[in-house]
């Protein structure tokens, strides 16, 4: 059974060369500047058409990229979409905070930590719900079962592309949505790759336990092979150092957050191994862009 399914990416994106190991470059999946998100949102957005919702409600920080691309995806498909935001969008709002409001999505600056925003993102679309709309929630980061399938489809798109059975795979993990669909897309395979996610915002013991929930929701237990490291932390001089060794160097950009962080873990792994190993660049281009503004002060 094939799940729906609202095309939005152009893929397969492209795997190249990249500092001796292999650059899979979802920054260029060509929907708006949502990168990776827009494997997820795919099947978000075809899910709830299926189910005939007329309003998505998501949320997130202001500089979520999910949120931004979110916005954007309801839109093409003639949803109406509202966001709630944690804390306040401050005197400068980011880019992807414009990126929601010129997507017409309506904007709820909630104040609250972005811990809570799954539980207020609940409490709008009841809301909606009890007043005739037929919404479609979905938690930060698209970390659903449906969100997963971004990535679980991924790994097929990688293994045609790759030359070699064997190989160390290493990606961001957020949300852990990606990460638990890649796993269960390797398994489908039986794919030969070790998996190692860069933890950038969650500690490791809760998105541990978050990422195999997803896993097993999607109908898997005991996934082996994987690994994650702790890279939490605001970005610093290091971080500033990796993105403009990249960029003036094979001309890639990439964010403090996601990017940097993921970047230097993978070096540290290709130093170690003689295994080939594919750098997942999910995007992140707004917060990019931002580091650029640091580095040029």
């Amino acid at each position: 059974m094939n799940p729906p399914r609202r095309r939005l990416a152009l893929l397969p994106t492209p795997l190249q060369r990249f500092a001796g190991m292999y650059l899979k470059r979802d920054d260029l999946t060509g929907f708006g500047l949502a990168g990776a998100k827009a494997r997820a949102l795919e099947y978000l957005l075809g899910d709830a058409l299926a189910r005939g919702a007329d309003v998505l409600v998501t949320g997130g920080s202001p500089a979520s990229n999910f949120v931004a691309g979110a916005a954007l995806a309801a839109s093409v498909c003639g949803m109406e979409c509202e966001v709630l935001v944690s804390g306040t969008a401050g005197e400068q709002a980011p880019a992807t905070l414009d990126l929601v409001r010129c997507s017409g999505a309506k904007v709820h600056l909630t104040g609250a930590d972005r811990t809570e925003l799954d539980k207020l993102i609940g409490e709008r679309a009841a809301h909606l719900r009890d007043h005739g709309r037929t919404p479609y929630a979905i938690p930060r980061g698209g970390a659903t079962p449906v969100g997963a399938l971004g990535f679980s489809h991924a790994a097929q798109e990688l293994a045609a592309q790759l030359a070699f059975d064997e190989a160390i795979v290493v990606l961001p993990v957020g949300s852990g949505a990606s990460i638990a669909g890649l796993l269960v897309g390797r398994a489908a395979i039986a794919a030969k790759w070790r998996v190692y996610g860069v933890s950038v915002s969650r500690p490791l013991p809760q998105i541990r336990s978050e990422i195999l929930g997803l896993v097993a929701r999607m109908g898997h237990e005991g996934v082996a092979g994987w690994e994650l490291i702790d890279a939490t932390g605001p970005a610093d001089d290091q971080d500033v150092r990796t993105m403009l060794a990249a960029l003036r160097a094979d001309g890639v950009l990439v964010d403090a957050k996601y990017g940097t962080k993921t970047l230097a873990a993978a070096a540290r792994l290709r130093a170690a191994t003689r295994t080939p190993l594919v750098l997942w660049h999910t995007g992140g281009l707004p917060a990019a862009l931002d580091l650029l503004a640091r580095a040029a002060t």
